[in-house]
């Protein structure tokens, strides 16, 4: 076998498409806004008073009713959004994922543009998109999303020491692991050559950040995180 031949077949092994797998982390049991909460305070004590003014003091208020609907309303909200399902967090090889209603809304490694906690949520700016998670439903997996996104793609994380700490210690056992079903990348663009990926068989993919090449395109270097890279980029 030739030098050459060796060279592709090597090339070849080592761009093996692998198995991609993220860990889910469900929000917390007993989770509940803030904005919930006071909403169905602010409900109740309206739906109390309305009550009063109308039926129980000697001489009826006509703002009982207006009081008493709108109450019923807010309260209703309230616990229609405690009780609602605040969705699943992603996180592992391709980047973090928010899933609700059997839908995925991913944003990869290589798209992440800021990471940041403002307030009560840690929120993740993509290049076409961002996601927002509180940090009352997710503690533990927003403690590994920092702890990730700090090893793979440093340069985003806008969180200083006394955040990443407030965050807590990620344990990377924690969530259930499962595996990744596929990546878009036919309609993604090349980052070495800015050629758009017609086929999936042509794209090959960082391990680290998920950043897209072509096959005959793939720098010695990811050209986002750094990397080593070469023969290391896998089919996607």
């Amino acid at each position: 076998m030739t030098t050459t031949k060796k060279l592709k077949k090597k090339a070849a092994a080592a761009a093996e498409k692998r198995e991609r797998k993220e860990r889910r982390f469900a929000a917390e049991e007993n989770y509940a806004s803030r904005v919930a909460i006071g909403a169905g305070m602010l409900g109740s004590l309206a739906l109390g008073a309305g009550v009063y003014a109308t039926w129980i003091r000697d001489q009826s208020a006509s703002y009982g009713g207006y009081l008493v609907a709108a109450g019923a309303l807010v309260l209703g909200g309230a616990m229609y959004r405690t009780g609602a399902d605040p969705g699943t967090l992603r996180v592992g090889d391709a980047g973090v994922a928010f899933e609700k209603n059997n839908e995925l809304t991913r944003v990869l490694w290589c798209d992440i543009e800021k990471l940041s906690l403002d307030g009560d949520r840690v929120n993740v700016k993509g290049k076409s998109g961002s996601l927002g998670f509180p940090r009352a439903a997710f503690p533990q997996g927003l403690a590994v999303l920092a702890a990730q996104a700090g090893r793979r793609v440093p340069d985003v994380v806008k969180l200083s020491r006394a955040e990443l700490e407030a965050l807590g210690s990620p344990k990377e056992s924690n969530g259930e692991l499962v595996p990744i079903e596929e990546i878009q990348v036919t309609g993604r663009h090349c980052k070495a050559t800015d050629k758009p990926i017609s086929f999936e068989r042509d794209a090959r993919l960082c391990p680290n950040c998920c950043e897209v090449y072509l096959k005959d395109q793939v720098p010695t270097k990811c050209l986002t995180c750094g990397r080593e890279l070469g023969t290391r980029a896998t089919l996607a």
